[in-house]
């Protein structure tokens, strides 16, 4: 049986992403073989690409709908997490008050401290209960709205209450925490999610980088000295939630409900990894929720509104960027504004442009191989490629990855059932998305972000990650058919 199933594993699509590493383990070392300072990342790279190919096949060998059983919901998840925000609300309060009187900002614990905390988390276990006993149970749309009235008024008699006794500004948090937590328990029920075990893995990761991640190219994206950046494996992780959401709701895909509640599923991800601060990540993010959303089925008159409460909310998110972020895109309109930061795509294009059709060989590029093109063995090797192997060497780069990305979704059109179909359609956004926007910004069509080029870039995280996605697919690929008994 093992090995009829092995029968419908997707070999060309192993043999084009291990060609494609090939390529780019060539041209890593083409970009770096006059680099001081960086160690052998030739060496490393070909490791990751035997470790990814493992990774790959152990993945494609275990059954994707097992990973549908990692998803059982943990009711206790919910207060559990919601308890623990309240004791970071606390120790972010002192913090907070101790910079405001010039003190150094060291936690220490008292017993007014451990009180709110308390407070804290009792007040979100009645709310748990009181859920639980009574809340859950109410189907009805009147009394569900006569409920909430309460908890509102409710809220609103304890906020009276707390001016009177002059309570600190930190029980009107904890206190704002679990009346959102009421509301929402009558509403939409977002805070479900959180009783999924690999969506609280998800968040736990991007929570720890801002307690012990390293800074790395200005961003506090890594853990291990630099070694593993979550937010690549929580990509690949989002992707897997984001399919089992979708298909145990796929008869609710027409309500708004079900489109806001997967909204919130990829916001909270992406939020953190935006306030590493890593735009391109969080990009990536938005680019997987709407990919695997229009493969759903969503209804045309939800993109119609979530596309003009985007456009909408432009100048909201434009104050709410860092201020390089606007920098990179201010120079992307107007290049002449910022001569310096526009250097190095500058030599980009005169990487592309001066390659003409077959290169100036392996090694010999001037830009590259004199260091006027930065970054130039992960952001834009793909100017590397286009000045030493010409316009034919880019092309066959890119014919490379779209031939992965024509067979991923040839997978995700041949999937069983919707959750196969959905991670499969998820992967290829992420090639998809990655492809387009470092291509891009080689060529100078799309603001520089950062985004690695699939499989060609030199990087462990993001390979790994990668070839971990693509071991889902091929998953589905070889489970597609029905096992045949007889």
């Amino acid at each position: 049986m093992a090995n009829r199933s092995w029968r419908n594993f997707d070999y060309p699509l192993l043999g084009a992403v291990l060609a494609l590493a090939t390529y780019g383990v060539v041209m890593i070392y083409s970009a770096t073989i006059n680099t001081a300072g960086i160690g052998n990342p030739v060496q490393r790279q070909i490791l990751y690409i035997a470790v990814g190919t493992l990774l790959l096949l152990l993945t494609a060998s275990v059954d994707y709908r097992l990973l549908e059983i990692l998803q059982h919901p943990v009711a206790i998840l919910t207060p559990l997490l919601l308890g623990a925000g309240c004791v970071a609300l606390v120790i972010t309060w002192q913090m907070e008050q101790l910079r405001a009187v010039g003190a150094e900002p060291v936690f220490v614990l008292s017993r007014t401290d451990l009180l709110a905390m308390a407070v804290g988390v009792a007040l979100v276990a009645v709310a748990f209960v009181t859920d639980r006993l009574w809340l859950a149970r109410i189907d009805l749309p009147l009394p569900r709205l006569v409920a909430a009235a309460a908890v509102v008024g409710g809220a609103a008699g304890a906020a009276l209450l707390a001016r009177r006794l002059d309570l600190p500004g930190l029980y009107w948090r904890l206190g704002a925490v679990v009346v959102l937590y009421l509301l929402d328990c009558l509403t939409l029920r977002f805070g479900d999610i959180l009783r999924n075990p690999l969506y609280v893995l998800v968040l736990g990761m991007l929570g720890l980088v801002f307690v012990i991640g390293q800074v790395s190219g200005g961003a506090q994206s890594w853990l291990g000295a630099g070694a593993v950046q979550p937010s690549e494996l929580a990509k690949i992780l989002v992707i897997v939630i984001l399919a089992k959401f979708l298909a145990d709701r796929e008869e609710r895909l027409g309500r708004f409900s079900t489109v806001l509640i997967s909204i919130g599923i990829v916001a909270l991800p992406a939020l953190l990894v935006y306030l590493q601060p890593d735009l391109g990540m969080a990009l990536i993010l938005i680019a997987i929720w709407a990919a695997m959303m229009w493969t759903a089925g969503m209804r045309l008159w939800h993109i119609l509104t979530l596309t003009v409460g985007g456009v909408a909310a432009l100048p909201l998110v434009w104050l709410r960027l860092e201020g390089y972020m606007r920098d990179r895109l201010m120079m992307f309109i107007n290049p002449k504004a910022n001569p310096d930061s526009y250097f190095n795509v500058h030599q980009a294009l005169v990487s592309v442009g001066s390659g003409g059709w077959t290169g100036k060989g392996l090694t010999h590029g001037t830009q590259s191989q004199l260091h006027f093109l930065r970054v130039r063995h992960t952001d834009f090797i793909f100017a590397v490629t286009a000045e030493e192997l010409g316009f034919l060497g880019a092309v066959a780069m890119i014919g490379l990855l779209f031939f992965i990305l024509w067979r991923t979704l040839r997978v995700a059109e041949k999937s069983r059932d919707t959750f196969g179909r959905l991670i499969a359609a998820g992967v290829a956004a992420v090639l998809l998305f990655q492809s387009v926007i470092n291509i891009g910004m080689n060529l100078g069509l799309m603001p520089v972000t950062g985004i690695p080029l699939p499989f060609v870039s030199y990087g462990g995280s993001s390979f790994l990650t990668l070839m971990l996605g693509m071991g889902l697919v091929e998953s589905v690929a070889v489970r597609h058919k029905k096992l045949e008994f007889g």
